[in-house]
């Protein structure tokens, strides 16, 4: 379990549609999270809860997107989102208990595979509830940054999924 987290906070979130979505929300405390240089950029992927920040710096612009249940986060997770060379797209989907198992199982052994490529990642496990996960990956591709979470709600048996990418904006002249 080289990047999984044993929190010892209780599971918070009550369900998927309780989840709103921010690019202006200020940087919350995590609760685990995992800082990586990718290019010259930074990147920190952090759980809050059952939700999520990251948070990519370049030393001049900051993109800080936050996937959360928090006060003043009233908006409702939209299904996409596109702005700025910046795309979001997340999705809410049934999930019975054999599928969740196996998508835990399956997160654990992705994030240590990605911990140990050197790529940002992280997993949360909420105590009392051995599915109730949050996990986030980030890749980068040629001209952008990637990244996925999985939202685990094993008391509404629903998964959240969201994708995220970050392409880089072309110099001038080039």
């Amino acid at each position: 379990m080289i990047g999984q987290n044993r929190l010892q906070v209780r599971y918070a979130d009550t369900s998927a549609r309780g989840l709103a979505f921010s690019l202006t929300a200020g940087l919350q405390e995590p609760l685990a999270r995992c800082d990586r240089r990718i290019g010259d950029r930074g990147v920190s992927v952090r759980l809050l809860g059952a939700s999520h920040q990251v948070v990519v710096d370049d030393g001049t612009d900051r993109l800080c997107e936050t996937v959360a249940c928090l006060p003043g986060m009233d908006a409702p997770l939209p299904d996409t989102v596109v702005e700025d060379g910046y795309t979001f797209a997340s999705r809410i989907e049934p999930c019975d208990t054999d599928r969740m198992q196996s998508i835990v199982t399956e997160l654990g052994h992705r994030v240590d595979r990605h911990l140990a490529a050197g790529d940002p990642a992280v997993m949360g496990h909420f105590p009392g509830l051995p599915l109730a996960i949050t996990a986030v990956i980030a890749t980068a591709h040629a001209d952008a940054l990637a990244w996925q979470t999985w939202h685990t709600y094993p008391q509404c048996s629903e998964l959240v999924v969201t994708s995220s990418e970050l392409r880089r904006t072309p110099e001038p002249g080039r």
